[in-house]
């Protein structure tokens, strides 16, 4: 090449280099949805390409449903990927805690509430006001996001609320709910004959429990986080529910399969049970199903707990703001009205959006109605540590009371120095196990 022809091949690489520097930076593509403003931190997007690591424990039955979803989002978000990986409730628990001490975390689990628990002790998890603001915040129905807040901090954001026990009764039976735990008592007595039981439940579950607990006025965890059992109200809790059994409105025994069979063959008038039961019972017995709140008890409404699925994301994402606004974009549309609506539709589970809330395809349905209902008197059940202790310590006392082997205050006192002694214990921080049917 001559001299000239190098000299002039040199300048129009400098044009092309300035040209280059002046042109506008390229905008990435915005969620297809309605997205609350995320904090200025998370303000700034960027166009280079960023894969998250997400991990759910749902069922089989929606693995298909949330493989669209993330479609969908990748679709209005294409330079990020979104990689899913399903583990059982158990495995994901474990395997993040473990991921997440040898820095292999995954960026963000979709898990329920009570692991905010191990996971905040462990610091392992980012709190919510790191990754969104008040306006976010503001759209989630009163209530939901209690569920996950573990020492006055909030660990996760729901895309759905629930999880709550609820009256379930067979409308061959009985025409209407009773209001009131009299009236409920009343009725139940007189349609106790032959086969057919008046009214049913899991006895000596501490989770059916707590609804009992609640409407005296008490709560396994006080406001910080410690078991509280010798109590009034607790004591008055196991005096009530062990003349249910000595009157003869529950049956002498029953567990959670004793309520359910029940229901299921048209032999109870009514149960306490679920959301999660509702589509059994449907299809067992059709439209005779009808669903209400718990009936209150002096006044006081059962106060049952609640819960729901959360996101939480991995602490170790706070220092990478390319990944940290694409995963507030991937929450903010997985949890959205839209999204939420689709889960309303296609699985009925109720949502923690206000205004899905309100939707016509609730209010409209008579046993989504009465679930709603029910729902808001509830209380979100405590994800912290402690509660494992007080699970432990509560279910053996509950069964020796409604056993008639313990009074109520001999098992309040036995309850609160088995659940402090637990307390003590508590070193590395262990899962908080949700009673299960």
């Amino acid at each position: 090449m001559n001299k000239k022809l190098f000299t002039l091949f040199s300048l129009l690489l400098i044009a092309a280099f300035a040209l280059s520097a002046c042109a506008p930076a390229a905008t990435p593509t915005e969620v297809a949805t309605e997205a609350p403003t995320i904090p200025a931190a998370t303000e700034a997007p960027t166009t280079a390409p960023v894969t998250i690591a997400f991990w759910e424990q749902e069922g089989e039955d929606v693995d298909v449903f949330i493989d669209q979803l993330i479609a969908d989002f990748q679709i209005a978000n294409p330079t990020i990927t979104v990689e899913r990986t399903h583990y059982e409730n158990e495995a994901l628990r474990d395997q993040f805690q473990t991921a997440s001490l040898a820095n292999a975390a995954p960026d963000v689990v979709r898990v329920p509430n009570d692991f905010a628990g191990p996971f905040s002790a462990l610091d392992i998890i980012a709190p919510v006001d790191q990754m969104f603001d008040q306006q976010f915040l503001a759209q989630f129905f009163p209530g939901s996001l209690d569920p996950a807040i573990v020492g006055g901090t909030l660990w996760g954001v729901p895309d759905n609320y629930g999880n709550h026990l609820m009256l379930i009764y067979n409308k061959d039976l009985i025409a209407q709910p009773p209001a009131t735990f009299d009236e409920l008592i009343t009725q139940a007595k007189a349609l106790t004959q032959g086969d057919v039981q008046g009214f049913a439940y899991n006895l000596n579950e501490p989770f059916w429990g707590a609804g009992f607990y609640g409407a005296f006025g008490g709560w396994p965890l006080d406001a910080n986080d410690k078991p509280q059992f010798n109590n009034q109200a607790f004591t008055d809790y196991l005096t009530f529910v062990a003349k249910l059994k000595t009157d003869g409105v529950v049956p002498n025994e029953c567990d959670y399969n004793c309520a359910d069979t029940l229901m299921k063959e048209g032999k109870a008038a009514m149960i306490i049970n679920g959301d999660w039961s509702l589509g059994d019972y449907t299809k067992a017995l059709g439209d005779k199903v009808g669903v209400a709140p718990v009936p209150s008890i002096n006044g006081k409404p059962y106060t049952e707990m609640t819960a729901g699925k959360y996101f939480m994301v991995s602490k170790a994402i706070l220092d990478d703001s390319a990944k940290k606004d694409a995963i507030a974009k991937f929450i903010t549309f997985m949890t959205s009205a839209d999204v939420q609506k689709k889960w309303l539709d296609q699985f009925k589970r109720l949502p923690s959006n206000a205004e899905v809330a309100k939707d016509p395809s609730i209010t409209s349905d008579p046993i989504l109605a009465g679930s709603m209902a029910a729902l808001a008197n509830g209380r979100g059940q405590p994800a912290a540590p402690e509660m494992r202790c007080a699970w432990d310590a509560w279910r053996p006392n509950l069964e020796g009371v409604m056993a008639g082997t313990l009074r109520p205050a001999d098992a309040a006192a036995a309850a609160q120095a088995s659940a402090d002694a637990c307390v003590a214990t508590l070193g590395q921080p262990t899962p908080v196990p949700t009673p299960t049917p």
